[in-house]
């Protein structure tokens, strides 16, 4: 009799290589030669992005799959085997766990996910919860790893997801540079209106390329299967790839915002909304990072603008004293040389001081402008001579360049993986759950994969 299974991966990587997704795509690889029926793409689940040990971008996997029990052993080990083969074990900050489930996915691990999302989560906690439920472990050293493959496991994504077609070079390549076409990226990214974060047109930067030693090529961002297929063999590449996935996923969904903060709750890692009125105007720091502070609760809290969120600064910068905001960002920690800082990903604007200017009465006779004559002395013309015992000034609101109920958001090249960009603004209807068999899609890419790794294998032959 068959059985449902859910296996959860995390911490396998590095920042000198490896990838927790390509882990799960040789994973996937081993279970396609098996007896079983995968019931949906694999789950690419990112967590907290604030989280201090995490190597690179907070990155787990779930894979659920339909199996019968005299099969467990065989998958199990399997991917305990590509975990000891796989994980870049030797590196610090890496501390690998690996959670099998049977059965429907528990309420707790659902819960435990949207904790995740934006809190620091105990290992212990997790440890003793998986004790309750019909759970296989596998972990190295400490398996810090066990808190990301049980909440990947929970991430259930019934309501906001997104796709990533991620496109793997050789394991033992370590160059940073990707040899792609920039000029192909952007005619792919406005021939497929459905793919997202492509490009970065304010700072011309390509942004589904990385620039680290894993083994990730590229990465391509969309709302449904079909439009990262598409855009992808549209792109110009002049090197080699070895394999490819797709991925549903919680990219891009900002579903590590899931609530309302006041100052006085807010914890260090944290990810936070953060509504305040502001006490101080914003200023600069070395380094181009602008910072100001509100008062939200009974304290206050600076925020800050680094300067890699380029001309996002900008829009800061108009801020003013007494202006009542709702900041979005990562919650860093005090240190000898600064106090709390909210790290902004998003501000919204609730309410703008009025600013009133001064209008300078024009002279009767000539037009020009009418200056003091003196304390009390009223008001005189230096053109004409004109002279008016009458100091009454009239006054106009001056308009603000930043509006109530904007979304303003850190550019492109600055976003993490959870940050919801301005393209995904609208309400998005053309991919709910009851409307799509996430099985028969995902085998649908299957079929199509070699032809996607290939095609591309030649193009590049082609090129040079």
């Amino acid at each position: 009799m068959l059985q449902t299974w859910h296996i959860g991966v995390d911490d396998t990587d590095s920042n000198f290589g490896m990838c927790t997704t390509f882990l799960a795509t040789i994973l996937i690889d081993f279970m396609l030669a098996l007896p079983l029926e995968l019931l949906d793409f694999p789950k690419l689940i990112r967590l907290n992005p604030n989280i201090p040990y995490k190597t690179r971008g907070n990155g787990a996997i779930a894979i659920s799959f339909m199996a019968s029990e005299d099969l467990k052993d065989k998958f199990w080990n399997g991917a305990i085997d590509r975990v000891k083969q796989y994980a870049d074990v030797d590196d610090p900050q890496t501390d690998p766990g690996l959670v099998l489930l049977q059965g429907e996915v528990p309420s707790d691990f659902i819960e435990l996910y949207k904790q995740a999302l934006y809190q620091v989560i105990p290992l212990e906690s997790v440890k003793n919860m998986l004790k309750k439920h019909p759970t296989d472990t596998f972990f190295i050293k400490k398996g810090r790893g066990l808190i990301g493959a049980t909440a990947a496991i929970g991430a259930t994504l019934l309501h906001d997801y997104t796709y990533e077609l991620i496109i793997y070079r050789d394991l033992k390549e370590k160059k940073p540079e990707r040899l792609i076409d920039p000029i192909s990226v952007i005619n792919a990214d406005k021939n497929t209106p459905l793919s997202f974060s492509n490009y970065d047109y304010e700072n011309k930067q390509v942004m589904i390329t990385p620039h680290g030693p894993d083994p990730v090529f590229c990465g391509i961002r969309g709302e449904t299967s079909n439009a990262v297929i598409q855009m992808w063999k549209m792109i110009q590449i002049f090197e080699p790839i070895q394999t490819s996935m797709l991925f549903r996923t919680n990219q891009h969904t900002q579903v590590h915002f899931p609530k309302q903060f006041s100052g006085d709750e807010i914890s260090p890692h944290h990810s936070v909304i953060l509504r305040g009125s502001v006490v101080k105007n914003p200023y600069n720091l070395p380094g181009g990072h602008v910072i100001f502070t509100i008062k939200s609760g009974n304290i206050s809290i600076d925020c800050a603008a680094y300067e890699p969120t380029k001309q996002f600064r900008k829009i800061i910068r108009e801020l003013m004293e007494g202006d009542e905001v709702l900041v979005f960002g990562g919650v860093r920690p005090a240190s000898v040389e600064t106090p709390t800082t909210v790290n902004i990903e998003e501000i919204q604007i609730i309410k703008l001081v009025t600013i009133r200017e001064k209008i300078t009465p024009k002279c009767p006779n000539c037009g020009a402008s009418l200056t003091s004559a003196g304390k009390n002395k009223g008001l005189k013309c230096k053109k004409c001579s004109y002279k008016s015992t009458k100091r009454n000034f009239n006054y106009k609101s001056r308009s603000r360049k930043i509006r109530p109920g904007m979304r303003y958001v850190i550019p492109v090249c600055a976003q993490r993986h959870l940050t919801k960009p301005i393209s995904r603004n609208e309400p998005l209807q053309f991919h709910l759950t009851s409307e799509i068999d996430f099985q028969k899609a995902f085998y649908d890419f299957l079929k199509r994969r070699t032809e996607l790794n290939d095609h591309f294998v030649k193009k590049k032959e082609i090129s040079i």
